[in-house]
């Protein structure tokens, strides 16, 4: 947003002006504002004295304002004056406390940090007063406009000691923006909910420069030799070493010595020792050093390998960390904001390297993350798992959680914080380099890193893994936060893991049981099959060879067959004896399912039954919120899966996210949802409650990397005003389950925002959001018409006519596009053989499988009559009888509506990026109401018709004028062409 600030002259106006709204604002609170420059302009203050003072007796404090129109690096060296000026204040006293209001166009990173580390948290450490906080342009004529306009008893001036007091929350100008409001103005909750936005918005537009800004040192190093998976390692070296500073900054209030100032700064001053051993690469031996600090010598980060130290990829020295790392580095507060900034550097150097990072698990988003977390109430003693723990970014929104609650806990504050950090986190990658970057990150943010582990996932039920937890952690775990692989995850490769850790190969069965989804068949159940169809078989021969004569019959054969069916009816004895006996052999059938269905399995066994044996009875067991494939919850084939689900858990909340959620940070459309769930303490109990299912269309960025905002913290509320309505529902223990559903049902925004459905609580129906919505805008309309229809009340499947076969594979195709219209799609060459194509007729009802959602369907014209469809085009005609009761165009209309798309959403099922109707007949069910009379749809049709009649038209003159324009321009040209050809031969 612009301010009135940016325009205005720095010598002649800019304080001037600031001056004179801080007078309008400050004064009618009793305050004196003082500017030390002239108030028509032309000098600024004295030398020693600040821009204005905002004096404010009543409260004891004074407040130095300083403002600048500099940006960037040329602002930094303002920060000793802008001290300077502050301690002077506070020396010359008079007034009990002090604030400095630093205002520019934009705070610049260092500056911010300068203000934190280097000088409020030294005042802090120290107990003395003056504290000093940087607001924006835009910040500061959002506050004063607002005091000014405002009666001054509602926004006192005593609330800038709040403001001047939470200091380390403003970590750059978004958050500065909040800190206005929730300290000056906290009553104002639109203007909370408008910066909130801000402030991710903020995050985002960070995140995206940052990682163009990595994307441009990889090219540089890239033009300087340095390539390959060393030069990948070294930049998140790099990086962990700024992030390290900081840190370190921030703790102790010395200069990072990885700034520009700083490096060059901490070079000059260590050892000639270090000079002659390192040479120009002293960015070497600051990591060897930054190595010996004693929380990373015990969780292994930065330790020699096998006697070696960590090293830099060998083209990497000093002149090119100044010259291409630092200046980008010091652009960013690495620590400000919420982005993650080691996954950051590590996603953009894996997808510009095509490494395979396994979509999903290292590229949440963060607004996904923080909804996770959200969602499940964590508490300060939780044991919080992620079992596919990529970065680290769920345990350390977990961590943030929990230690936000440490207050709450009985125990003394800072063993309640020791537990959280160094025992109740736990992560599992499989990948070594990963968590490592887990363990970088976990540290970085505050500890946390003694519970990261290289080890699948899947595996950690029985074994050893984790320190103090020798068994596993089999019904050990209080929340379970995690984004699992999206695509297939081989399930063979969890049993080498879970070998590997001391598991039995013989076990392996057990194995795969444990895991309650995968697909097992009984070996000896096979082959009791195959030996019952060879003994029948060999009855069979029997039978004719003892037809025939002795003298036709094939010497032996007989005999051998009788012992063929012998020896099979002895080993189906020995395999039904096996079976009834419990000794069997079970093996997986297939290799691999949806990484979330498999988590969800692992999951199961990892969660606490008793997480609150307090609560009732759905709330007492541990919690998860795990990001699933949408296919697991709407396809036939993981029907099982959420028969699992339902066995082992209570579903509290099916949180739909759109294409987009993960398509900028993972360049994936899969379709996902963020299952919550609560562990059954025993498996027979039936769920009474019902369960909360939203839709989250906007989640950060689009497609293209542009902030769209979020819809989840609107799910969120939502979602806790569905779980209150809940539980007010409950006498004691006892639910009253319909007086819950329609409580729930009775809240604002559902039906729109939100659906709440009763649940069977077992049994392998769908369990997405759009079935939930399905089902609700059908009862709706029974509600409105009475008893419904069913389009196979009136339609039926046309039978499929083959085309004669092509000695060349090419057919002249026609499909149903999302216009509504059935188009030729030209001359096409295939692999399909004729069997799975169809020809279509004129007047058939046509549809595409996959992109009826979309409005794809339509009747057949003339135009289309006898050319070929794809076997993923499905047609229909009415039944007979039915056309004195059905215009097919009128159907058509219905099924283009959006009300239509809506619901078919819920009827067709869907993989990871596409939707689809299982079969030509499974549309036959879908319902709409009751037709009205032949007269409206002939209407109607005849409307439709007319419809597509002018833009058939249109199209036509569209393409009349093109071919005007492409005739006009190639007759210029030609002519121009002839033109020059003549002069050049009257010249010859």
């Amino acid at each position: 947003m612009a301010s009135r600030y940016d325009e205005l002259d720095a010598s002649t106006q800019l304080e001037q002006q600031l001056a004179a709204d801080l007078r309008r604002a400050f004064e009618p609170r009793g305050c004196t504002v003082v500017h030390h420059g002239t108030n028509s302009g032309g000098r600024h203050s004295p030398g020693g004295k600040p821009d204005i003072e905002v004096q404010d007796p009543a409260n004891g404090r004074l407040i130095l304002v300083e403002v600048t129109k500099r940006r960037g690096s040329a602002a930094d060296g303002e920060f000793l004056a802008v001290k300077d000026h502050l301690s002077r204040a506070i020396a010359a006293g008079g007034y009990r406390d002090y604030g400095m209001l630093y205002v520019s166009p934009a705070t610049s990173a260092r500056m911010s940090t300068n203000f934190r580390d280097l000088y409020n948290r030294n005042q802090e450490r120290e107990g003395t007063p003056g504290r000093m906080v940087g607001l924006d342009f835009e910040a500061t004529q959002l506050m004063l406009d607002k005091l000014s306009s405002a009666d001054p008893q509602l926004y006192p001036s005593s609330r800038l000691g709040d403001f001047f007091a939470r200091w380390s929350t403003a970590v750059d100008d978004a958050r500065a923006r909040e800190l206005v409001q929730q300290t000056i103005f906290p009553e104002d909750l639109e203007l909370a909910a408008e910066l909130a936005e801000e402030s991710q918005e903020f995050d985002a537009q960070r995140e995206r420069q940052l990682k163009k800004d990595l994307q441009k040192v990889e090219n540089d190093f890239r033009s300087h030799g340095i390539t390959g998976n060393n030069a990948n390692i070294t930049l998140v070296y790099l990086a962990f070493i700024r992030l390290y500073e900081e840190r370190r900054q921030r703790h102790t209030g010395q200069q990072s010595r990885f700034t520009l100032d700083g490096f060059r700064s901490w070079r000059e001053g260590v050892p000639a020792a270090w000079h002659r051993s390192y040479g120009g690469r002293m960015v070497e031996a600051l990591l060897h050093e930054i190595s010996e600090d004693p929380s990373l010598r015990e969780t292994g980060l930065l330790q020699p390998v096998g006697g070696v130290p960590v090293t830099f990829h060998a083209r990497i020295n000093d002149e090119l960390v100044e010259k291409l790392i630092l200046p980008a580095f010091d652009r960013y507060d690495f620590h400000a904001g919420r982005v993650d900034v080691l996954g950051a550097v590590f996603e953009t150097l894996a997808r510009r390297s095509e490494k395979d990072t396994r979509v999903g698990q290292f590229f949440t988003p963060a607004q996904v993350v923080s909804f996770g977390a959200d969602l499940v109430e964590m508490r300060a003693t939780d044991v919080t798992l992620d079992p596919a723990v990529g970065t680290g970014r769920f345990l350390i929104a977990a961590m943030e959680h929990m230690l936000s609650k440490a207050h709450l806990a009985t125990s003394p504050l800072q063993e309640v914080e020791k537990s959280i950090r160094e025992r109740q986190l736990l992560g599992a990658d499989i990948d070594d380099w990963v968590s490592t970057i887990a363990k970088m990150n976990m540290f970085i943010h505050g500890d946390g890193r003694s519970g990261i582990a290289t080890v699948n996932g899947l595996a950690l039920a029985d074994r050893s893994v984790f320190p103090g937890r020798e068994t596993g952690l089999n019904g050990s775990v209080d929340i379970v936060l995690t984004n699992p692989p999206l695509g297939d995850t081989d399930y063979t490769a969890a049993l080498q893991s879970w070998i590997a850790l001391g598991g039995e190969a013989d076990d392996s069965a057990a194995f795969y049981q444990s895991l309650g989804v995968v697909p097992l068949e009984t070996v000896e159940e096979r082959q009791l099959a195959e030996q019952q169809k060879r003994h029948e078989a060999s009855i069979a021969l029997i039978s004719e060879l003892e037809a025939m004569e002795p003298a036709e019959r094939p010497r032996g054969k007989l005999t051998r067959t009788i012992s063929a069916r012998d020896r099979a009816a002895a080993r189906i004895v020995e395999l039904r004896h096996a079976i009834s006996s419990g000794q069997v052999t079970q093996v997986p059938r297939g290799r691999s399912l949806k990484g979330g269905a498999l988590f969800l399995g692992a999951i199961a066994n990892y969660l606490r039954g008793d997480r609150d044996q307090n609560a009732g009875i759905e709330w007492q067991g541990g919690r998860t919120a795990i990001v699933v494939d949408e296919a697991v919850l709407n396809t036939p084939e993981y029907s099982v899966v959420r028969e699992f689900v339902r066995r082992h858990f209570f579903v509290k909340a099916v949180v739909s996210l759109s294409r987009d959620a993960f398509k900028y940070l993972a360049h994936t459309d899969a379709k996902t949802s963020v299952l919550y769930l609560i562990k059954k303490p025993d498996v027979q109990l039936i769920q009474k409650e019902p369960i909360f299912f939203s839709h989250a269309e906007r989640v950060g960025y689009s497609a293209l990397g542009t902030w769209v905002g979020d819809d989840l913290p609107q799910v969120l509320n939502s979602y806790r005003s569905f779980q209150s309505a809940v539980l007010r529902s409950y006498r004691n223990r006892y639910l009253d389950a319909p007086g819950a559903l329609s409580a729930t049902q009775a809240l604002p925004g559902h039906g729109e925002t939100f659906f709440s459905r009763a649940d069977e609580g077992v049994g392998g129906g769908r369990l997405d959001f759009y079935d939930a919505r399905f089902t609700q805008r059908r009862a709706e309309m029974a509600i409105r018409y009475g008893a419904l229809i069913s389009l196979g009340d009136i339609l039926e499947v046309v039978s499929r006519v083959s085309p004669e076969a092509s000695r060349n594979g090419e057919y002249d195709f026609a499909l149903a596009a999302r216009t509504g219209e059935v188009v030729r799609k030209g001359q096409a060459k295939v692999d399909y053989s004729p069997s799975d194509l169809w020809v279509v007729q004129k007047g058939d009802l046509v549809l595409s499988s996959i992109d009826l959602v979309n409005g794809a369907v339509a009747v057949a014209g003339d135009d289309v009559h006898g050319l070929v469809m794809s076997k993923e085009m499905y047609a229909y005609r009415l039944r007979e009888g039915a056309s004195e009761r059905a215009s097919l165009e009128y159907i058509q209309i219905l099924l283009r509506s959006d009300a239509a798309k809506e619901m078919l959403l819920g009827f067709t099922t869907g993989t990871s990026n596409r939707t689809r109707l299982e079969n030509a007949e499974q549309l036959l069910e879908f319902p709409i109401p009751p037709l009205p009379e032949m007269a409206e749809q002939n209407e109607k049709s005849e409307k439709l018709r007319e419809a597509y009649a002018l833009v058939r038209e249109a199209k036509e003159r569209l393409a009349e004028l093109q071919a005007y324009a492409e005739r006009s321009l190639r007759d210029d040209s030609s002519a121009a062409v002839l033109a020059s050809a003549s002069v050049v031969g009257d010249l010859a």
